[in-house]
């Protein structure tokens, strides 16, 4: 595959951590009641369970045993942090006689800000029609059951309602922006004074316009002297369509080694049995592959309903449990094709980096007065937010996870880039004068790989560094996916 050295590349400032397959074994060897014996086998050796398994974190055992106690009692295995073991020794540089800032001295006069656009209509009604033709025909046949019935009055509502509104902008979504801008105002006061200037741009994409409007719409009425400048178009896809540009990203979306692992995934996590027993009386003639598909789309109907504001519900046709096994499935999707799996090679984080330049640049105008923008906005999707915050390292967000069944584990794209997610870098000014950057990520308060003793705030021009770092090494990555492919 191409770039395989993408994924080291991306340690400059820290080791990635990698949760790999699992390579062990257990084996039952007796139970009585709750009580079991067994053995685990593993590529260092056996241990004996029940067993005596002491903690080690931060290069230090817990609990006051020495490593000769532990051999006394004959410990058969030791837990060990090797994320902290590995940060313990210093590779982070060590910042000494920071001074330390009262909040009171910190003073924002700048905000850059990506946002996605907010809830929506289904993005189109193949999903609908897929499930309403399944189940006129089940109907016609005599084969649903009251639960069946019940759905099939409201798929036949629900295509009505979506009807000429496919991935529209909903109620909920624009209150979802109007809520983010008027909290911006509320919470950064010093920032939106004297007519302050806004500037805002959105994919051409109707839905993120319309998220732009109903955000711009939010912070006027907070403040209508803001003086606002808006603009949407094609010309803004190198930086909020990215992914629509870059042939190799384009050919690994359709074509890539992730579809299988998702395949079979699939497979794995969506069982269809019982969902299809609630609905139909005798099965029809659906192949399982097809009878798979049918609760797909049923799931992926039902997960769209909240984000409309529609009162429709499915009530008793999906159970919990089946519930996280299609979010696990969507979330695997997102993780593989938007963010670091290691079977794309780094390649669906390097395409942002013509944003995160753009971040940059905007941000270094305002410092530096080449611009009069006190807040910078842009509206784009999740195929840009994911991205943009797995190449900054927010987080853990750009972990990378080989093993498909831990991705809901470590990723969860809800707290990532649900609808309306965002990402905003708020700027301040201490009493020295100097530049801080507070980051957040859906409005919290985030961690990026660059030391500080001040959190929430790091200094912008260790951040700016950092940032160059990553996007020195995105141009590298691209470049070997574009040798391989010219």
């Amino acid at each position: 595959m191409a770039c395989i050295e993408a994924a080291r590349l991306f340690s400059v400032r820290r080791k990635e951590r990698i949760i790999m397959p699992s390579l062990t074994t257990y084996t039952l060897l007796k139970q009585e009641h709750s009580a079991r014996r067994g053995e685990f086998k593993t590529v260092h050796g056996t241990v004996q369970t029940p067993a005596f398994q002491n903690v080690a974190t931060a290069g230090a055992i817990k609990g006051g045993l020495s490593a000769q106690d532990l051999k006394d009692i004959g410990a058969q295995v030791m837990l060990c942090n090797t994320y902290h073991l590995h940060l313990r020794p210093g590779e982070y540089p060590l910042i000494k006689n920071l001074p330390v800032l009262n909040h009171d001295g910190m003073v924002p006069f700048y905000i850059n800000h990506l946002g996605r656009h907010g809830a929506r209509f289904p993005t189109s009604g193949k999903a609908l029609e897929k499930v309403r033709n399944v189940l006129i025909l089940a109907e016609q046949e005599n084969r649903l059951t009251v639960k069946g019935q019940e759905l099939l009055a409201t798929v036949l509502r629900l295509s009505e309602a979506f009807e000429g509104r496919w991935g529209e902008l909903s109620a909920v979504g624009e209150q979802e922006q109007k809520g983010i801008a008027e909290r911006m105002l509320l919470r950064y006061p010093e920032i939106f004074v004297d007519s302050a200037r806004i500037e805002a741009i959105a994919s051409y994409i109707p839905r993120c316009i319309s998220s732009m409007d109903a955000f711009l719409s939010g912070m006027e009425k907070q403040d209508s002297s803001l003086v606002i400048k808006k603009s949407a178009g094609k010309q803004y896809n190198p930086l909020l369509r990215f992914f629509d540009l870059n042939k190799p990203y384009v050919y690994y979306k359709e074509k890539g080694d992730w579809i299988s692992l998702y395949e079979s995934f699939v497979q794995d996590k969506i069982v269809f049995t019982p969902v299809m027993k609630r609905i139909f009386l005798t099965s029809g003639q659906e192949t399982e592959q097809e009878k798979r598909e049918f609760v797909m789309a049923l799931f992926s109907i039902a997960a769209i309903l909240p984000d409309t504001g529609l009162s429709f519900n499915m009530k008793g046709i999906l159970k919990d449990k089946e519930w996280y096994g299609y979010w696990q499935t969507q979330n695997l999707r997102q993780y593989l094709t938007k963010s670091a799996a290691p079977v794309g090679n780094m390649l669906p984080v390097a395409i942002a980096w013509p944003l995160l330049s753009e971040f940059i640049q905007t941000t270094e105008q305002a410092i530096n007065g080449q611009s009069d923008n006190r807040v910078d906005l842009r509206f784009a999707h999740a195929e840009t937010v994911i991205p943009f915050v797995a190449l900054m390292g927010i987080g853990k967000t750009d972990i990378q996870i080989a093993s498909p069944d831990s991705v809901s584990i470590y990723w969860k794209d809800y707290e990532i880039a649900p609808m309306a997610a965002n990402v905003q870098w708020v700027f301040y000014r201490d009493k020295n004068c100097q530049v801080w950057v507070k980051i957040l990520l859906n409005e919290q308060e985030v961690t990026i790989p660059v030391v500080t003793s001040f959190f929430p705030y790091y200094r912008w021009e260790e951040v700016c560094h950092y940032l160059k770092q990553r996007i020195a090494i995105s141009k590298e990555i691209l470049s070997r996916f574009s040798s391989k492919t010219d």
